[in-house]
């Protein structure tokens, strides 16, 4: 999601709380409880979610005692929850309901954005992440080809497919996608750990290595194929102890 200049967000937000608080309290619950600028809104709250989440230690406690991390995603819920046909906030409520392991809430919000509009890949992205991890490989396939056909130039509806092929074995076609996504901008990092899980499949375990190596360099700080070259380069010590 594209962050916009944060200084408009704050004026045009203190603007809003300033309003609220000259307000009744009755007022000030019809304030709460209104759509009012979901697009602003919603991207204070986020470009405030990822600080707090990029900061040493993690998230705080905020002057109220509170997790900052927790009440900015229960500000992003409000908005999702008030402006119940604003696309991006209910993206943003699903992708933070995945991460928190609330399928059925991340499919209810995925179900309204698919009940708004036919073609949304972010969602259709996300929506097959979750029936790969539910083992529903058979779905993923059909509803991602579906998905592809109104999206066909999106990068990341054909890692979720290469995936979805990866786990059906389908390994070459996995491969092709993979291809496809990278000349459609994937990042060459996911692309070069992706295509090392297929060579390892492969039983090719020097070229998954150096796919991996590859991932790691262009990656800085990210341990996961560096785990999976550790494991790799363990096979033969293992092979010769039994």
């Amino acid at each position: 999601m594209t962050v916009r200049i944060r200084l408009v967000y704050g004026l045009f937000l203190s603007i809003l709380l300033c309003s609220a608080c000259a307000t009744s309290p009755y007022d000030r619950q019809l304030y709460e409880t209104a759509c009012t600028v979901p697009d602003l809104q919603l991207a204070e709250a986020w470009e405030l979610l990822v600080e707090a989440r990029s900061a040493p230690g993690g998230c705080s406690l905020n002057a109220e005692g509170q997790n900052s991390c927790q009440v900015l995603q229960d500000e992003i819920e409000r908005i999702a929850f008030v402006c119940s046909n604003h696309n991006p906030s209910l993206m943003t409520s699903a992708v933070l309901s995945h991460e928190r392991g609330e399928r059925v809430k991340a499919l209810q919000r995925l179900n309204t954005i698919f009940e708004l509009v036919n073609v949304h890949p972010e969602a259709a992205a996300l929506r097959a992440r979750i029936a790969l991890e539910e083992g529903n490989v058979p779905f993923a396939l059909t509803f991602l080809k579906q998905h592809l056909e109104l999206s066909p130039d999106h990068a990341p509806l054909r890692e979720a497919y290469a995936a979805a092929m990866f786990l059906s074995g389908d390994l070459d076609g996995a491969e092709t996608q993979l291809k496809i996504a990278e000349n459609l901008g994937a990042p060459r990092w996911r692309i070069a750990y992706h295509l090392g899980l297929f060579e390892e499949r492969r039983g090719q375990e020097k070229h998954a290595r150096g796919l991996y190596q590859e991932a790691a360099e262009l990656r800085p700080g990210w341990n996961v194929p560096l785990a999976r070259i550790k494991g790799l380069l363990a096979i033969p010590l293992t092979k010769k102890i039994k």
